[in-house]
């Protein structure tokens, strides 16, 4: 699963990134070319939230999206073999606060905590790692909350549901994700 999870989201991290590029180049007469990609930045999350909301399983979302980093890599993303270290920061970050439940709990509002941190936290590594702090503290904190909804519309929210709908019509069946929709139909 986390094999075909990671080749899944590499190839939509490569089209984030191509989009990204192309909205960058939009805004860049306006001075705002840095707030290009974090309209997508929700779409780089997506591996690490749907490889430990279907596995349920320590360490699942930071190895779907370092293999996920990866591959975007080797399919040609310009950013190169940095791209790698952002998955791992992103894993990372999007486990925390599920690991802090024990991997137990993966409603709406963890799901949107995690999004949150982990936009944070990347947005703390972009920070030292690349670059951004010669950017102005008020576009910083405009790309933090573009990053922020970004986040939680893709990562928390569409993740889950696609998620949900697999394990509803069975193609998750045997992870743990489908367990609670096993209880619903044992009670039909």
């Amino acid at each position: 699963m986390i094999c075909i999870v990671s080749v899944l989201f590499g190839v939509v991290f490569l089209g984030a990134t191509y989009a990204g590029g192309f909205v960058s180049g939009i805004l860049m007469p306006f001075g705002l070319s840095q707030l290009g990609y974090e309209p997508f930045y929700g779409i780089y999350f997506m591996a690490a939230s749907f490889g430990v909301y279907v596995m349920r399983k320590p360490g699942t979302g930071l190895i779907s999206e370092t293999i996920a980093a990866v591959l975007e890599c080797l399919m040609g993303n310009y950013f190169g073999p940095i791209v790698i270290l952002s998955g791992i920061v992103q894993g990372l970050g999007f486990e925390l606060v599920i690991a802090a439940f024990h991997y137990k709990k993966f409603d709406r509002k963890i799901m949107i905590v995690s999004s949150i941190v982990c936009s944070v936290l990347t947005m703390v590594y972009n920070l030292f790692v690349s670059g951004y702090s010669v950017i102005r503290p008020s576009v910083i904190l405009l790309m933090l909350a573009v990053r922020i909804v970004s986040a939680i519309i893709f990562t928390a929210v569409l993740t889950s549901m696609l998620a949900d709908r697999l394990a509803k019509s069975g193609v998750l069946r045997g992870y743990p994700v489908s367990d609670k929709f096993a209880d619903d139909a044992m009670e039909e």
